[in-house]
């Protein structure tokens, strides 16, 4: 059993890489995360990088993990703007735009950086 739950959370993460490292997603192929997103430490293409996101989300919402940080964070982009950066710069609709797994998927792939 132990065996299928990391099987399962490492197709999750895979998927989420995948999703993204797209250019777009969703059904109507929308701007994808990589677009505005590094994943290296300071670098800031339009939004903040995402380089160790689980390591300080749960320090920018006192009572909230990582996860639910970043699941919210793609849900809801403006419900907590990062210091130095505007509001209403990401997309509002993933959550509409994406399947709830693949939401989740992203996640995953996001705790893990």
């Amino acid at each position: 059993m132990l065996l299928s739950a990391c099987s399962s959370k490492q197709s999750a993460v895979e998927q989420g890489e995948k999703l993204f490292k797209q250019a777009h997603i969703g059904k109507n192929k929308v701007i994808g995360c990589i677009a505005c997103h590094s994943i290296k430490p300071n670098q800031i293409i339009i939004g903040p990088s995402l380089a160790g996101l689980s390591i300080r989300a749960p320090h920018l919402i006192i009572g909230e993990s990582a996860q639910v940080y970043i699941k919210n964070s793609i849900i809801n982009p403006d419900a907590h703007i990062v210091e130095g950066f505007l509001p209403a710069i990401m997309f509002s609709h993933y959550y509409q735009e994406l399947s709830q797994s693949e939401i989740n998927a992203l996640v995953e792939y996001l705790v893990q950086l």
